[in-house]
C-alpha cells in the first residue's frame, strides 16, 4: 500500500499513526536527485556493500527489507519524506523511484509506503 500526503502533515504525526498501527518506522528523506536519493534509501536502510546504486539495484534491495521480519513481527513502515524538490526539478527521477516504491508496497502486504510531498 502506499499513499502521498502533502505539505499540511507533519512528519511526526505520519510516524505516531504509523506506530499506532504497529510495526517498524523508517524515515527516508529525499535527494535533491535521484542519485542523491538512492543514496540516502541505502544509507538509512542500511543496504549491503554490494548495492549497486540503480532502480534495479533499489527494487531488488527494498523486496529483500519489504520480506524480512520486522522486530515486532508486523507491518513495515517506510516513509519517504520530503520529496517536493525531487518531484519539481527532475519530475522522471521521483516518478522512477516512487513506481518502484509502487511495485514493492503492492507485492508485499506488510510493507506501507508514505510519501511526504513537502
Amino acid at each position: 500500500m502506499i499513499r502521498v500526503l502533502g505539505p499540511e502533515v507533519s512528519i511526526a504525526e505520519v510516524v505516531r499513526e504509523a506506530q499506532r498501527h504497529g510495526g517498524e518506522v523508517s524515515v527516508v528523506p529525499a535527494g535533491s536527485t535521484k542519485a542523491e536519493s538512492i543514496d540516502l534509501f541505502a544509507e538509512v536502510l542500511d543496504f549491503p556493500d554490494w548495492f549497486g546504486r540503480n532502480l534495479d539495484a533499489l527494487a531488488d534491495c527494498l523486496h529483500d527489507y519489504a520480506e524480512e521480519p520486522s522486530e515486532d513481527g508486523l507491518t513495515r513502515h517506510l516513509v519517504w519524506d520530503g520529496v517536493a524538490q525531487l518531484r519539481r526539478d527532475h519530475p522522471e527521477s521521483y516518478a522512477d523511484i516512487r513506481s518502484v516504491l509502487d511495485e514493492v508496497s503492492a507485492d508485499h502486504d506488510t510493507f506501507v509506503v508514505t510519501v511526504l510531498d513537502r
